[in-house]
Protein backbone atom coordinates (compact mmCIF):
# COMPACT_ATOMS: atom_id res chain seq x y z
CA UNK A 1 0.00 0.00 0.00
CA UNK A 2 3.03 1.93 -0.20
CA UNK A 3 2.06 3.67 -3.52
CA UNK A 4 -1.45 5.12 -2.12
CA UNK A 5 -0.70 8.72 -1.15
CA UNK A 6 -3.76 9.23 1.36
CA UNK A 7 -2.69 13.07 1.67
CA UNK A 8 -2.74 13.83 -2.12
CA UNK A 9 -6.07 11.82 -2.78
CA UNK A 10 -7.47 14.18 0.48
CA UNK A 11 -6.06 16.84 -1.19
CA UNK A 12 -8.44 15.96 -4.50
CA UNK A 13 -11.30 16.56 -1.80
CA UNK A 14 -10.25 19.32 -0.32
CA UNK A 15 -9.84 21.40 -3.10
CA UNK A 16 -13.87 20.44 -3.61
CA UNK A 17 -14.58 22.21 -1.20
CA UNK A 18 -12.05 25.45 -1.70
CA UNK A 19 -13.44 25.64 -5.09
CA UNK A 20 -16.94 25.27 -4.21
CA UNK A 21 -16.68 27.18 -1.06
CA UNK A 22 -20.25 28.72 -1.11
CA UNK A 23 -22.20 25.55 -3.01
CA UNK A 24 -20.36 23.61 0.30
CA UNK A 25 -20.96 26.66 3.08
CA UNK A 26 -17.10 26.74 3.59
CA UNK A 27 -15.28 29.64 4.97
CA UNK A 28 -11.74 29.54 3.17
CA UNK A 29 -9.18 31.95 4.47
CA UNK A 30 -5.26 31.60 3.55
CA UNK A 31 -2.84 32.71 5.98
CA UNK A 32 -0.19 35.34 5.85
CA UNK A 33 2.05 32.29 6.23
CA UNK A 34 0.65 30.29 3.19
CA UNK A 35 -1.67 27.31 4.82
CA UNK A 36 -5.20 27.19 3.97
CA UNK A 37 -7.75 27.14 6.49
CA UNK A 38 -11.16 25.24 5.82
CA UNK A 39 -13.81 26.61 7.84
CA UNK A 40 -17.06 24.31 7.83
CA UNK A 41 -18.89 26.09 10.92
CA UNK A 42 -21.63 26.52 8.28
CA UNK A 43 -21.25 23.76 6.51
CA UNK A 44 -23.99 21.74 4.37
CA UNK A 45 -24.90 18.20 5.10
CA UNK A 46 -22.70 17.33 1.56
CA UNK A 47 -19.27 18.72 2.96
CA UNK A 48 -19.82 17.00 6.14
CA UNK A 49 -19.82 13.50 3.39
CA UNK A 50 -16.94 14.70 2.09
CA UNK A 51 -14.96 15.67 5.29
CA UNK A 52 -15.41 12.11 6.50
CA UNK A 53 -14.21 10.78 3.27
CA UNK A 54 -11.06 13.25 3.64
CA UNK A 55 -10.69 12.14 7.42
CA UNK A 56 -10.23 8.38 5.34
CA UNK A 57 -7.48 9.96 3.29
CA UNK A 58 -9.33 9.40 0.41
CA UNK A 59 -9.51 5.54 0.51
CA UNK A 60 -13.32 4.96 1.99
CA UNK A 61 -16.67 6.44 1.32
CA UNK A 62 -19.30 7.63 3.10
CA UNK A 63 -22.87 7.70 1.67
CA UNK A 64 -26.43 8.89 2.94
CA UNK A 65 -29.02 6.80 3.96
CA UNK A 66 -31.90 6.61 6.06
CA UNK A 67 -33.50 4.51 9.09
CA UNK A 68 -36.37 3.89 10.84
CA UNK A 69 -36.43 3.24 14.16
CA UNK A 70 -38.91 2.09 16.55
CA UNK A 71 -41.22 4.70 14.58
CA UNK A 72 -38.68 7.21 14.10
CA UNK A 73 -37.00 8.61 11.13
CA UNK A 74 -32.85 9.03 10.88
CA UNK A 75 -30.69 10.33 8.74
CA UNK A 76 -27.75 7.88 8.37
CA UNK A 77 -24.36 6.89 6.70
CA UNK A 78 -23.13 3.84 5.21
CA UNK A 79 -19.20 3.80 5.23
CA UNK A 80 -17.08 1.58 3.72
CA UNK A 81 -13.53 0.67 2.75
CA UNK A 82 -11.44 -1.86 1.71
CA UNK A 83 -8.14 -0.13 2.96
CA UNK A 84 -9.04 -0.14 6.43
CA UNK A 85 -5.99 0.06 8.48
CA UNK A 86 -4.67 2.43 6.09
CA UNK A 87 -8.29 4.86 5.75
CA UNK A 88 -8.76 4.12 9.67
CA UNK A 89 -5.94 3.91 11.85
CA UNK A 90 -3.13 5.90 10.17
CA UNK A 91 -6.02 8.60 9.02
CA UNK A 92 -9.01 9.08 10.70
CA UNK A 93 -8.44 8.30 14.05
CA UNK A 94 -7.81 11.10 16.13
CA UNK A 95 -4.66 10.65 17.61
CA UNK A 96 -2.51 13.42 17.37
CA UNK A 97 -3.30 15.84 19.59
CA UNK A 98 -2.30 19.64 18.80
CA UNK A 99 -2.03 21.86 21.56
CA UNK A 100 -0.29 25.91 21.61
CA UNK A 101 0.64 27.64 24.74
CA UNK A 102 1.59 31.28 25.53
CA UNK A 103 3.21 32.69 27.92
CA UNK A 104 1.21 35.78 29.52
CA UNK A 105 1.11 38.63 31.98
CA UNK A 106 -1.46 38.85 34.37
CA UNK A 107 -1.10 40.98 37.55
CA UNK A 108 2.58 41.10 37.15
CA UNK A 109 2.83 37.62 36.43
CA UNK A 110 3.74 35.27 34.13
CA UNK A 111 0.96 32.70 33.44
CA UNK A 112 1.45 30.03 30.35
CA UNK A 113 -2.06 30.07 28.93
CA UNK A 114 -3.40 27.33 26.32
CA UNK A 115 -4.31 29.50 23.20
CA UNK A 116 -4.80 26.41 20.83
CA UNK A 117 -5.92 22.54 21.97
CA UNK A 118 -7.59 20.13 19.47
CA UNK A 119 -7.37 16.03 18.98
CA UNK A 120 -6.16 16.26 15.01
CA UNK A 121 -7.06 13.60 12.68
CA UNK A 122 -6.51 13.00 8.74
CA UNK A 123 -3.60 11.73 6.73
CA UNK A 124 -1.10 14.36 8.22
CA UNK A 125 -1.30 12.32 10.89
CA UNK A 126 0.89 9.46 8.24
CA UNK A 127 3.22 12.51 7.98
CA UNK A 128 4.15 13.80 11.34
CA UNK A 129 4.17 10.17 12.41
CA UNK A 130 4.53 11.04 16.01
CA UNK A 131 2.33 8.78 17.77
CA UNK A 132 3.55 5.36 18.94
CA UNK A 133 0.91 3.64 16.83
CA UNK A 134 2.92 4.19 13.37
CA UNK A 135 5.32 1.92 14.71
CA UNK A 136 2.41 -0.70 14.03
CA UNK A 137 1.47 0.28 10.92
CA UNK A 138 3.86 -0.47 8.02
CA UNK A 139 2.55 2.50 5.82
CA UNK A 140 4.29 5.55 4.08
CA UNK A 141 2.96 8.32 2.05
CA UNK A 142 5.75 10.57 0.61
CA UNK A 143 3.14 13.21 -0.39
CA UNK A 144 4.23 16.80 -0.71
CA UNK A 145 1.18 17.97 1.14
CA UNK A 146 -0.78 17.64 4.79
CA UNK A 147 -4.22 18.00 5.15
CA UNK A 148 -5.31 17.72 8.73
CA UNK A 149 -8.40 18.00 10.42
CA UNK A 150 -9.63 19.41 13.58
CA UNK A 151 -12.79 19.39 15.61
CA UNK A 152 -12.82 22.88 16.86
CA UNK A 153 -14.45 26.19 16.82
CA UNK A 154 -11.23 27.81 17.14
CA UNK A 155 -9.87 27.91 13.83
CA UNK A 156 -6.11 27.59 14.16
CA UNK A 157 -3.90 30.09 14.23
CA UNK A 158 -0.38 30.72 12.11
CA UNK A 159 1.35 29.59 14.99
CA UNK A 160 -0.51 26.20 14.91
CA UNK A 161 -0.28 25.87 11.26
CA UNK A 162 3.44 26.37 11.83
CA UNK A 163 3.33 23.15 13.44
CA UNK A 164 2.00 21.16 11.31
CA UNK A 165 3.77 22.12 8.49
CA UNK A 166 6.85 21.66 10.53
CA UNK A 167 6.04 18.16 11.50
CA UNK A 168 4.86 16.94 8.20
CA UNK A 169 7.60 17.78 6.67
CA UNK A 170 5.85 20.12 3.58
CA UNK A 171 5.84 23.45 2.24
CA UNK A 172 3.32 26.03 4.07
CA UNK A 173 1.14 26.45 1.20
CA UNK A 174 0.44 22.59 0.91
CA UNK A 175 -0.40 22.80 4.69
CA UNK A 176 -4.45 22.57 4.77
CA UNK A 177 -6.98 22.22 7.94
CA UNK A 178 -10.00 21.82 8.17
CA UNK A 179 -12.27 22.71 10.96
CA UNK A 180 -15.68 21.79 12.27
CA UNK A 181 -16.98 22.49 15.81
CA UNK A 182 -19.15 19.03 17.07
CA UNK A 183 -22.54 21.35 17.51
CA UNK A 184 -22.79 21.83 14.01
CA UNK A 185 -24.58 19.84 11.17
CA UNK A 186 -20.83 18.93 9.35
CA UNK A 187 -19.87 17.94 13.09
CA UNK A 188 -22.68 15.46 13.56
CA UNK A 189 -21.82 13.86 10.30
CA UNK A 190 -18.36 13.51 10.16
CA UNK A 191 -18.24 11.80 13.78
CA UNK A 192 -20.70 9.60 12.31
CA UNK A 193 -18.69 8.26 9.81
CA UNK A 194 -16.01 7.30 12.23
CA UNK A 195 -18.09 4.21 12.92
CA UNK A 196 -15.89 1.98 11.18
CA UNK A 197 -12.85 3.38 12.63
CA UNK A 198 -14.19 3.61 15.77
CA UNK A 199 -14.87 -0.72 15.46
CA UNK A 200 -11.02 -1.03 14.11
CA UNK A 201 -10.21 0.92 17.41
CA UNK A 202 -11.91 -1.64 19.74
CA UNK A 203 -9.69 -4.37 18.06
CA UNK A 204 -6.93 -2.77 18.14
CA UNK A 205 -7.76 -2.34 22.04
CA UNK A 206 -8.30 -5.89 22.81
CA UNK A 207 -5.25 -7.05 20.72
CA UNK A 208 -7.09 -8.45 18.17
CA UNK A 209 -4.62 -8.46 14.83
CA UNK A 210 -5.38 -5.66 12.57
CA UNK A 211 -3.43 -7.13 9.68
CA UNK A 212 -5.98 -9.39 9.15
CA UNK A 213 -8.95 -7.40 8.57
CA UNK A 214 -9.37 -6.46 4.95
CA UNK A 215 -12.50 -5.05 4.71
CA UNK A 216 -14.62 -2.63 6.57
CA UNK A 217 -18.59 -1.76 6.37
CA UNK A 218 -20.54 0.27 9.22
CA UNK A 219 -24.05 2.10 9.00
CA UNK A 220 -24.94 4.35 12.16
CA UNK A 221 -28.02 7.15 12.23
CA UNK A 222 -26.69 10.76 12.18
CA UNK A 223 -27.44 12.30 15.51
CA UNK A 224 -29.61 15.93 15.38
CA UNK A 225 -27.60 18.82 16.04
CA UNK A 226 -27.21 19.69 19.65
CA UNK A 227 -27.19 23.43 21.00
CA UNK A 228 -23.31 23.57 21.88
CA UNK A 229 -20.71 21.88 21.78
CA UNK A 230 -20.32 20.36 25.00
CA UNK A 231 -24.20 19.08 25.07
CA UNK A 232 -22.86 17.48 21.02
CA UNK A 233 -20.45 15.16 22.59
CA UNK A 234 -22.82 12.69 24.07
CA UNK A 235 -25.78 11.92 20.81
CA UNK A 236 -23.10 10.86 18.47
CA UNK A 237 -21.29 8.98 20.55
CA UNK A 238 -24.70 7.34 21.92
CA UNK A 239 -25.39 6.45 18.21
CA UNK A 240 -22.45 4.23 18.02
CA UNK A 241 -22.71 2.62 21.14
CA UNK A 242 -26.88 2.02 21.29
CA UNK A 243 -27.17 1.19 18.10
CA UNK A 244 -24.30 1.57 15.16
CA UNK A 245 -23.64 -1.54 13.44
CA UNK A 246 -20.20 -2.81 11.28
CA UNK A 247 -19.02 -5.88 9.14
CA UNK A 248 -15.98 -6.69 8.99
CA UNK A 249 -14.15 -9.21 6.41
CA UNK A 250 -11.31 -10.88 7.71
CA UNK A 251 -8.68 -13.39 5.98
CA UNK A 252 -7.08 -15.84 9.36
CA UNK A 253 -6.89 -19.81 9.08
CA UNK A 254 -9.29 -22.64 10.35
CA UNK A 255 -7.17 -22.93 13.53
CA UNK A 256 -6.85 -19.30 14.57
CA UNK A 257 -10.61 -18.73 13.78
CA UNK A 258 -11.86 -19.98 17.20
CA UNK A 259 -9.28 -18.22 19.00
CA UNK A 260 -10.38 -14.41 17.32
CA UNK A 261 -14.15 -14.98 17.10
CA UNK A 262 -13.88 -15.17 20.92
CA UNK A 263 -11.47 -12.53 21.31
CA UNK A 264 -14.42 -10.47 19.69
CA UNK A 265 -16.92 -10.77 22.61
CA UNK A 266 -14.96 -7.79 24.54
CA UNK A 267 -15.26 -5.69 21.08
CA UNK A 268 -19.05 -4.28 21.31
CA UNK A 269 -19.87 -0.93 23.58
CA UNK A 270 -22.10 -3.13 25.75
CA UNK A 271 -19.12 -5.06 27.46
CA UNK A 272 -17.97 -2.40 28.45
CA UNK A 273 -18.62 -1.45 32.35
CA UNK A 274 -19.80 2.14 31.76
CA UNK A 275 -22.36 1.33 29.54
CA UNK A 276 -25.65 1.47 30.25
CA UNK A 277 -26.33 5.67 30.00
CA UNK A 278 -26.25 8.51 27.59
CA UNK A 279 -22.35 9.66 27.41
CA UNK A 280 -23.38 12.65 28.36
CA UNK A 281 -24.36 11.65 32.05
CA UNK A 282 -21.29 8.92 32.17
CA UNK A 283 -19.27 12.21 31.46
CA UNK A 284 -20.59 14.43 34.14
CA UNK A 285 -20.60 11.23 36.68
CA UNK A 286 -16.96 11.07 36.07
CA UNK A 287 -16.62 14.46 36.86
CA UNK A 288 -16.09 15.47 32.90
CA UNK A 289 -12.66 13.50 33.82
CA UNK A 290 -12.32 10.75 30.53
CA UNK A 291 -9.84 8.67 32.58
CA UNK A 292 -12.56 7.43 34.54
CA UNK A 293 -15.04 6.53 31.46
CA UNK A 294 -13.80 2.73 30.42
CA UNK A 295 -11.98 3.20 27.28
CA UNK A 296 -13.89 -0.12 26.40
CA UNK A 297 -16.76 1.88 25.81
CA UNK A 298 -16.02 3.33 22.53
CA UNK A 299 -17.02 0.71 20.36
CA UNK A 300 -20.23 -0.01 18.09
CA UNK A 301 -23.11 -1.88 19.21
CA UNK A 302 -22.86 -4.75 16.67
CA UNK A 303 -19.66 -6.49 15.10
CA UNK A 304 -20.43 -8.82 12.26
CA UNK A 305 -16.94 -10.53 11.26
CA UNK A 306 -16.74 -12.97 8.20
CA UNK A 307 -13.95 -14.74 8.01
CA UNK A 308 -13.25 -15.40 3.82
CA UNK A 309 -10.99 -18.19 4.35
CA UNK A 310 -13.71 -20.79 5.77
CA UNK A 311 -16.80 -18.73 5.18
CA UNK A 312 -17.85 -18.67 8.57
CA UNK A 313 -19.25 -15.52 10.45
CA UNK A 314 -19.92 -14.33 13.97
CA UNK A 315 -22.32 -11.86 14.99
CA UNK A 316 -21.53 -10.03 18.72
CA UNK A 317 -23.44 -7.17 20.37
CA UNK A 318 -26.85 -5.99 20.55
CA UNK A 319 -28.99 -3.08 19.37
CA UNK A 320 -30.15 -0.11 22.20
CA UNK A 321 -33.23 1.35 21.37
CA UNK A 322 -33.89 2.52 24.52
CA UNK A 323 -30.69 4.20 24.88
CA UNK A 324 -30.79 6.04 21.25
CA UNK A 325 -34.48 7.07 22.32
CA UNK A 326 -32.83 8.72 25.79
CA UNK A 327 -29.95 10.25 24.47
CA UNK A 328 -31.78 12.14 21.38
CA UNK A 329 -33.89 13.17 23.67
CA UNK A 330 -37.29 11.29 22.20
CA UNK A 331 -40.19 10.23 23.75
Amino acid sequence: MDYVKINDLALKLTRKLIESQGFYGANVKVLPTGQTIVDLTNGTRESGRILGEICMGGLGSVKFNSNTIDGYYFPSLDVYTSHPVISCMASQLAGWSVKLKKDIEKDGKIKTKVVFQSLASGPARAKAKGEELFKEINYFDDSNCAVIVFETRTMPNEEVMSIITQKCGVPPENTYAICAPTASLTGCIQVAARIVETGIHKLHEIHFPLDVIIDGFGSVPIAPVAKDDFTAMGPPNDAMFAVGQTYYTIDVEKDQEDELFNLLKKAPASSSSSYGKPFNVIFKEAEFDFYKIDPGLFAPALYMVNNIKTGNTITIGKLDIALLKQSFGLS
